[in-house]
């Protein structure tokens, strides 16, 4: 590894497990370290190659502990704190000591990143919602107008059924010999 790590800087998945409430076990928090890789973020490994968890990364995650609270989905909540991540790598690569200077800026601009992030994630879920139910009230009207084609089908063959009942009835006779 390029940095030595040091014990106390990182946190283990057993521990992250124990600080956050909604993780529960060590599997639980290897889906949501997936979904985040996924998403860009990178975590630390030991020796062993097990992730280990930075204080940054446990604030990441106990972000995504709320807005899953808020009953989004995992997914939802990755892209939600993505800017989050993203934006504490961009800090490590440019240093510690701007760190410092920038980190009481960047909050509020990391914040409104995420939730445009989220907004724009939301927007896309809507739009999605709004083709389906475009569909179904398309599928309803078309079901509606074939029901009404049989309503009238039924109405003529009830109308005719009528009017011959209402002819008086020929003998067997008159029927076959006029």
């Amino acid at each position: 590894m390029a940095k030595d790590i040091e014990a106390d800087e990182y946190a283990t998945g057993s521990d992250v497990v124990e600080k956050i409430e909604r993780i529960g076990s060590l599997a639980t928090l290897g889906n949501w370290a997936k979904e985040m890789e996924r998403s860009g973020h990178k975590f630390q490994h030991d020796g062993r190659g097990r992730r280990i968890y930075s204080e940054e990364d446990i604030q990441i995650l106990e972000k995504m502990n709320e807005l899953l609270g808020e009953k989004n989905t995992l997914k939802q909540a990755v892209q939600a704190t993505l800017g989050v991540s993203s934006s504490s790598d961009e800090d490590d690569e440019e240093g510690e000591d701007e760190q410092d200077q920038v980190e009481g800026d960047s909050v509020p601009m990391v914040m409104d990143e995420s939730m445009k992030r989220f907004i724009t994630a939301q927007s896309q879920d809507m739009a999605d919602l709004k083709k389906l139910l475009t569909k179904v009230v398309e599928q309803n009207q078309s079901y509606h107008e074939e029901n009404a084609k049989l309503a009238k089908k039924i109405d003529d063959l009830v109308e005719k059924n009528q009017r011959a009942l209402e002819q008086p009835k020929k003998g067997w006779w008159k029927r076959h010999f006029g």
